[in-house]
């Protein structure tokens, strides 16, 4: 599993387009979070192009993780025959793109996608803390080849999570992170990762959903981040 990132901004920053990566397995294409930049950056793209269906996993349903769903959603319908199935464990997502027009017949929704689907992915949903009035999720996404977590939006990261990262169960953490934290802020502040993580442990954790780009603080402090297509 390789994570293809279309994005790493947060939702107020527009200059480094909002956080979703992609990967393949086989013939389909798996894309994390949908945010109002995502479709304009992914439909030229020859994966998107050269895939048989399209899944889309959806942390939650703010703007910049749901913005062009209903885009992407029915140009797959409409002009590609392509079928999609959106994750997310909470039925909102359909009455969503019911209010946006889109016909339920137009994609398969899924609360979760387990192994037991023979598809050689899996991805299970922890609820993650952001803000009060939406239930937000993280996912743990596994293939033959590694395990990650994948934050969306979050805080922390959930202790259950960090158990299995530190036991090597869990193989990279990609998490949203801030650098300016006002108050009580609904996202992971990167000075409360490298205060919990050290050393080795950091090459493994990725930042994302930037609200500056401070790439070079992020690595100069040992973490990684992903790069941009």
């Amino acid at each position: 599993m390789k994570l293809t990132f279309l994005g790493l901004g947060s939702a107020y920053n527009p200059a480094m387009d909002n956080t979703a990566a992609y990967f393949v397995l086989g013939n389909e294409l798996y894309l994390l979070d949908c945010g109002e930049t995502v479709f304009g950056r992914i439909w030229d793209s020859k994966a998107f192009k050269d895939c048989s269906r399209l899944t889309v996993a959806l942390s939650h349903l703010h703007c910049d993780h749901a913005g062009s769903l209903a885009s992407l959603v029915s140009y797959c319908a409409i002009f590609l025959n392509k079928p999609v199935r959106i994750i997310h464990p909470l039925e909102t997502v359909t009455i969503l793109l019911d209010l946006m027009g889109i016909k339920r017949t137009k994609y398969s929704w899924l609360p979760d996608l387990g192994s037991d689907r023979n598809e050689g992915v899996s991805f299970k949903a922890i609820e993650t803390e952001h803000i009060d009035t939406m239930q937000s999720f993280g996912y743990i996404i596994s293939d033959s080849e590694k395990t990650i977590y994948y934050s969306g939006d979050a805080k922390t990261i959930p202790p259950m999570v960090i158990d299995r990262f530190l036991k090597g169960e869990v193989d990279e953490i990609y998490q949203d992170s801030t650098l300016e934290v006002k108050g009580n802020s609904n996202h992971c502040s990167f000075e409360w990762l490298e205060k919990t993580f050290a050393g080795d442990l950091r090459s493994r954790i990725y930042c994302m959903h930037l609200d500056s780009d401070y790439r070079e603080k992020i690595r100069a402090a040992g973490f990684n981040v992903p790069d941009m297509c």
